[in-house]
């Protein structure tokens, strides 16, 4: 067997006086890797998977230059973007003008570990320093839902307040949860953190967080538009709320019986919209007799759109869930 065949083998676990395991390594597999008695191998452990790799197995570094010049602003940074995504450990861009150098210092805000580290004028050298061993998947999981949950929470104060400040908290958690969005794919690509066969599932997850805080930015602003606090909408905003708080729980306890309750809930949240489309209705009347209906009218069925989108992203990542736990 070479380093580059791979093979499935089973291996017995024996009990080394009487508290330890031991199990042994292939010999061709010690041997190709050039290693001997007394050596040291790295273990990555997740859940019901170990990953061994040799002391010396370290990965070639990823370097690649971009040469923006029939790039604009936003192609270019979604080019840096892609090459974080990728695994990459150093972009070089070449740049031609003052919107590139803005694109490339972005792109740099955007990415967890991203930094300008070389401005020769012309080209722009930006270093991704991670170290995949300092994160785990399930811990990035964590931190997005419960500053989703916070992002609700805080909405159903600013439906009574209209507080500036309570606005603008929930924008700029946003971004911090694109920022770990962004991170966690990079790490499910190097197919480092869980189990390989649940890579589909945490992206999905993960994904569908990333859509639910960006729904939450998008029901602030339009509550902002509307420069009405709409109090009858809290508890609609607590049903939602309720729902996410028992989908992140079925991820962290791999239960699919909270994951089935979810999908309960949220049809269960699908039946009861009418009655708040009603409310939104009798608001709009009043809108009309005002002569400031449409633009506050469309916001308002943003709001509620929102809502219904949120809770759909509960229900995938439930689902998402069962198929972990099956």
């Amino acid at each position: 067997m070479d380093k580059v065949t791979a093979m499935i083998e089973n291996r017995k676990i024996y009990l080394s006086g009487g508290n330890s395991y031991i199990i042994t390594l292939p010999k061709k597999w010690v041997e190709n890797n050039g290693l001997k008695a007394g050596d040291h191998i790295r273990m990555e452990i997740s859940g019901d998977v170990i990953v061994l790799r040799a002391k010396d197995s370290e990965r070639a570094k990823r370097v690649v230059t971009v040469d923006s010049k029939d790039l604009c602003h936003d192609c270019l940074i979604r080019r840096i973007v892609a090459y974080y995504l990728a695994g990459y450990d150093s972009v070089r861009v070449k740049v031609y003008s003052e919107e590139h150098r803005r694109a490339v210092s972005l792109a740099s805000d955007m990415l967890i570990g991203a930094e300008i580290i070389e401005d020769l004028g012309k080209e722009i050298v930006l270093e991704i320093f991670i170290d995949p061993n300092r994160f785990r998947i399930d811990y990035i999981v964590e931190r997005i839902g419960n500053m989703c949950i916070t992002m609700l929470s805080d909405f159903k104060q600013l439906l009574k307040s209209l507080d500036g400040y309570i606005h603008s908290s929930i924008v700029m958690r946003e971004s911090e949860i694109d920022r770990l969005h962004f991170l966690a794919l990079r790490l499910l690509k190097s197919e480092i953190s869980g189990r390989p066969e649940d890579l589909l599932e945490y992206r999905t997850i993960i994904r569908a967080l990333e859509r639910i805080s960006d729904h939450c930015v998008k029901m602030s602003e339009s509550l902002m538009r509307v420069k009405v606090p709409l109090p009858k909408l809290v508890e609609l905003v607590e049903i939602c709320e309720k729902i996410l708080k028992i989908t992140m729980k079925s991820y962290y306890k791999k239960s699919s019986d909270l994951a089935d309750e979810v999908i309960n809930e949220v049809e269960n949240f699908y039946s009861i919209e009418e009655k708040y489309s009603n409310i939104l209705f009798e608001l709009l009347e009043d809108f009309w007799r005002k002569k400031e209906s449409i633009e506050k009218s469309a916001n308002l069925r943003m709001i509620l759109d929102s809502l219904s989108r949120i809770a759909g992203y509960c229900s995938d990542i439930a689902e998402a869930v069962i198929n972990m736990c099956i």
